[in-house]
């Protein structure tokens, strides 16, 4: 994969340190964005301590006032109807900043590494989507991908209202998943996209969270710095999600873990712990929705693991099994869309909807359809043959009438061997053998960096891989 560097140059650090003096907003704020509807949602900014901030909203005809605090700071909650607009809102205190064209719907914010950040432009076949983007009413605001030693408290960007013109520029991933809920939901849809290309889970959490995990390096400030890579802890989190932390989301979508193949093993407890972090600083247990890593060809990257050469298949599985240790969670399986040689798939569609599968049947309510793949569940021991259960099953398990060849099977040696499969459909299981293991001790499924999958649900959702090991 692709490093990313980038120079911060330390005058930046001026132009974005808050000096209270003019009523300022905060950046994330602005022309064509979209709060959260039904709710209370904060705004807040700057202005001389000890002012008064009347904020009004159009939706309601009501003004709400605060003082200014010591520090210059200032916060205000507002109440949002359901979804509607165009509306205005407007903050006075020594002037008056207004914001026009604020509709009030819903908000997802959108962030991981370059398969995130990866543009609708740059993806398979995206032409029918920038021109469905004309009969939207999705807007999107891209964070600036900028670092940071230090948290900063602001953000320069816009909010856009998609358009064949600009739609492009926005996240494939996030665009798919808005278009869907869109689609189905009938509410305008907003997106916070804060991705990075190249970025470590670990670069996404405050210093206190990776202090509290022990093993992670984190730097210093010290004169003189003025560059950084991707894979520095806390530099993505102090740069582009500390400014817009508060602002009232319905939930998060997440794509990453391709950069953190160096360290397999602490993957999961390192996205608990990041995930943690952000509910608490949001103050809400909002819905989080991530996308297990595609297959490729890991191999080509010469990466020193200390789990042999799948860790690619070693990485889903941290993921696979941080969807257990993670509440109100759930895995978009995208075993499906992988390339052997492109660690960057074009084809996107298939990972936004199906991360909108879950917000829909989750968050939204709807019923009658499959939303998850099937995942893993227990494995238990008849005679020479390991049978097993899924989770996460409606409507049954099928290979599309093709023989299974991606399952191993192992003894007490803990030597796999190719195994034999097959869906016993009635009860909706996997029987697996070998004439070289005669007491089954563990069974691994796609087990590879790169494979294509060959078990679905019946509605074509594929199968997690997975081992019943921990060796």
């Amino acid at each position: 994969m692709k490093r990313f560097n980038i120079i911060l140059f330390l005058l930046a650090l001026v132009v974005l340190t808050v000096e209270a003096k003019d009523l300022r907003v905060a950046g994330i704020f602005g022309n064509n964005m979209v709060l959260q509807q039904k709710t209370t949602t904060p705004i807040w900014g700057w202005a001389d301590a000890g002012a008064i901030v009347t904020v009004t909203s159009s939706w309601n005809d009501k003004s709400y006032s605060v003082k200014v605090g010591k520090d210059g700071t200032w916060r205000i909650m507002l109440h949002t109807p359901e979804a509607g607009g165009p509306y205005i809102l407007t903050i006075t205190e020594d002037k008056t900043i207004t914001f026009s064209d604020v509709y009030i719907g819903e908000v997802w914010l959108a962030s991981g590494q370059s398969n995130m950040a990866m543009q609708l432009k740059e993806c398979y076949e995206s032409t029918k989507a920038i021109l469905a983007s004309q009969k939207s009413n999705i807007r999107f605001i891209n964070v600036p991908p900028l670092g940071s030693y230090k948290p900063l408290t602001d953000i320069k960007a816009d909010w856009v209202v998609a358009a064949p013109e600009n739609v492009g520029d926005c996240s494939a991933v996030a665009w798919y998943f808005a278009h869907f809920i869109q689609e189905n939901l009938g509410v305008p849809v907003g997106i916070i996209n804060a991705s990075f290309g190249g970025s470590i889970v670990e670069t996404w959490m405050s210093r206190e969270t990776c202090q509290t995990l022990g093993d992670i390096s984190v730097p210093e400030v010290s004169d003189g710095t003025t560059g950084w890579e991707a894979n520095i802890p806390t530099t993505m989190y102090n740069g582009m999600l500390n400014p817009i932390v508060g602002y009232c989301i319905q939930g998060c979508i997440w794509y990453q873990g391709e950069s953190n193949v160096y360290n397999v093993s602490q993957y999961s407890n390192r996205l608990v712990a990041m995930v943690a972090e952000w509910r608490r600083k949001w103050g809400r247990n909002f819905p989080f929705y991530f996308t297990q890593i595609t297959p490729f060809d890991y191999a080509t990257w010469n990466v020193p693991s200390e789990v042999g050469e799948h860790v690619g298949a070693y990485l889903r599985d941290e993921q696979r099994k941080s969807m257990d240790r993670i509440e109100n969670s759930g895995m978009a399986v995208i075993l499906d869309v992988g390339e052997v040689e492109q660690i960057h798939p074009v084809r996107k569609e298939k990972v936004g909807e199906r991360l909108g599968l879950m917000a829909l049947a989750e968050v939204y309510n709807m019923k009658g359809f499959e939303y998850k793949s099937p995942v893993f569940e227990r494995m238990e021991v008849d005679d020479d043959k390991a049978v097993i259960y899924f989770k996460d099953l409606y409507y049954g398990l099928t290979s599309y009438g093709k023989p299974l060849h991606l399952f191993e099977i192992a003894d007490e040696s803990k030597v796999f061997h190719p195994a034999e499969a097959y869906v016993d459909e009635e009860r909706d299981v996997v029987v697996v053998s070998s004439k070289y293991v005669r007491k089954p001790k563990a069974v691994r499924y796609a087990f590879k960096n790169y494979v294509e999958p060959e078990l679905f649900s019946l509605s074509g959702l594929p199968v997690s891989s997975f081992r019943t090991d921990n060796w």
